[in-house]
């Protein structure tokens, strides 16, 4: 006899490794720039060049992008912007770390201060979290049938050996493909609307993916969703010191990948890049055109349930027959789901800062300080880091800049799961509404998405391994060729067959049952079968 054997394969964490850094230097003002008299807004954005492998360990390689608008009285124009970047260099301890490993990082830019030391120096400040692993693909084989030589030899699977009786189960669990990047570049030309000036020169712009949306496609990925943008410019007219867009266009596009279909269940995140706009004439000349770019750096993993029929027990009436089993954990996708939290405050700005005339644009971020798993869902509670970007009523101070926080609290109704199980969790600013109430008052409402997907841990015994031995015509002769039986707790006719050198089709029949259900206290009949003698 020979056992037929199935591979079970899942993807787990082999390591990882998380630091929180600070960045941080001084930056001199370019000489081609007027001083500094004070910073309006400001904007930072991490960009990874490199991740290194090393024993136990990975170097994460990168650069700090940060960009300012602030204002200057030295020079005919009151609003300029200054751009500059930090490389940074970053060790990971991560333990079972090998040279020819892979590592996938995601990163978060917590806080990014840039302040003024003296009107030709300034000093940049980021707190930056980096958060890697690496992954193990693990086979696990499981037997899934038993059949004779001659069918093996044949590469056949119908011949059943004479005497063998088995017994089959059917597991289910969520195989995983290996983790994966690539990279989705949003591209697109954006063309001023009438009534808006020519561009001169691009003083500050901010471009942000809003409402993405993956759709999963035979070996592709289809990406959906909107492409805020803001930009602050200059215009070629002199009698208006400034102008500003805030626009959206769609997103759709197909990202090719070989390793997924529609039956799947994707885990994508989404990390923008530092994008870039440049200005382009039109037909007629003139500088209305937009061109912009922004990358979008995606780690990808996709899941999919797996049903697997093993063999569960066996036995033989016609040899002795013994089977080595191995325990064996999985993961079982418990739920993916999505919830939109919307969340609202009233904001009053410092009586020190200019009075607001109108509102440009606003920026956010979302921040989790704390997550628990509770009875049927997770609980949440974290802040929206907002940023205000307004025109002011005075004329030598145009611009000015508001940052507030809303914090939020929120319950994921998420039925069965327990605090063994583990989920991974995202979160998205979908929406931002800021309104002026009156010059000293705004309301800002906020739209989140959040989603997560939960898993649970199963196991189970699979059969590895058989051997087969001839009869044990010794304990065959002293075994009764005909005994009465009693059923106890817990058992079932398949394991007083198998004790009792019988089959469940013999006792079915014998005692004239129509199934195999007993209970305790049944009388039944054995009759002793061997086979193959």
């Amino acid at each position: 006899m020979k056992l037929s054997l199935e591979t079970m394969i899942t993807n787990q964490i082999k390591c990882h490794g998380s630091i929180q850094t600070t960045l941080e230097d001084d930056v001199n003002v370019p000489d081609t720039k007027p001083d500094i008299d004070f910073i309006i807004k400001q904007h930072g954005c991490l960009e990874l060049t490199e991740i290194t492998c090393e024993q136990n360990k990975c170097i994460v390689h990168g650069q700090l992008q940060f960009e300012l608008l602030y204002a200057s009285n030295d020079d005919i124009r009151p609003i300029h912007n200054m751009k500059g970047q930090i490389p940074f260099e970053e060790t990971i301890n991560m333990d079972s770390l090998s040279d020819t490993d892979t590592v996938f990082c995601s990163y978060d830019l917590e806080d990014c201060q840039i302040k003024l030391i003296h009107s030709r120096k300034i000093s940049v400040r980021a707190i930056a979290g980096f958060h890697c692993q690496a992954e193990d693909e693990t086979s696990y084989p499981a037997g899934v049938d038993i059949i004779s030589d001659d069918a093996a030899r044949a590469g056949m699977d119908a011949l059943v050996p004479e005497g063998l009786h088995k017994r089959f189960d059917d597991i289910s669990y969520t195989r995983s493909t290996p983790r994966q990047k690539d990279v989705f570049r949003i591209k697109d030309e954006l063309t001023l609307p009438k009534g808006k000036p020519d561009i001169d020169t691009i003083l500050y712009y901010e471009m942000t993916p809003v409402n993405l949306q993956t759709r999963l496609l035979e070996d592709s990925i289809r990406i959906t969703g909107d492409l805020h943008v803001f930009v602050l410019y200059i215009p070629v007219d002199e009698e208006r010191r400034m102008e500003y867009l805030e626009t959206e266009t769609s997103i759709d596009g197909i990202v090719q990948c070989d390793q997924c279909s529609e039956q799947m269940i994707p885990d994508i995140i989404f990390q923008p890049g530092c994008g870039s706009m440049e200005v382009k004439p039109d037909e007629d000349g003139e500088q209305r055109i937009l061109e912009i770019e922004l990358p979008l750096n995606m780690t990808m993993k996709f899941y999919e349930d797996v049903k697997l029929p093993i063999l569960k027990d066996a036995y033989s009436t016609a040899c002795e027959l013994t089977l080595s089993k191995k325990p064996v954990t999985f993961e079982q996708l418990l739920l993916k789901t999505q919830n939109v939290i919307r969340v609202s405050d009233q904001i009053k700005p410092d009586d020190k800062q200019e009075r607001i005339l109108q509102i440009c644009t606003a920026s956010g971020r979302v921040q989790i300080d704390e997550q628990e798993i509770r009875e049927d869902g997770i609980a949440l509670e974290g802040i929206v880091a907002l940023d205000i970007l307004y025109i002011t009523e005075n004329d030598d101070q145009p611009l000015g800049s508001l940052n507030a926080v809303i914090p939020f609290q929120h319950f994921m109704e998420i039925k069965g799961i327990s605090p063994e199980d583990h989920y991974l969790l995202q979160t998205d600013i979908s929406q931002i509404s800021v309104i002026m109430l009156d010059a000293a008052e705004i309301e800002a409402k906020v739209v989140l998405s959040v989603s997560a997907i939960v898993f649970t841990s199963a196991g189970c015994n699979v059969i590895t391994q058989i051997e087969e031995a001839p009869q044990d015509l010794e304990r065959l002769q002293k075994m009764p060729g005909i005994v009465g039986f009693i059923v106890s707790d817990n058992s079932s006719l398949w394991d007083i067959a198998k004790e009792y050198q019988t089959s469940p089709e013999s006792i079915m029949e014998l005692n004239g049952l129509t199934s195999e259900e007993v209970h305790p206290g049944d009388r039944l009949l054995l009759a002793k079968q061997v086979d193959g003698l």
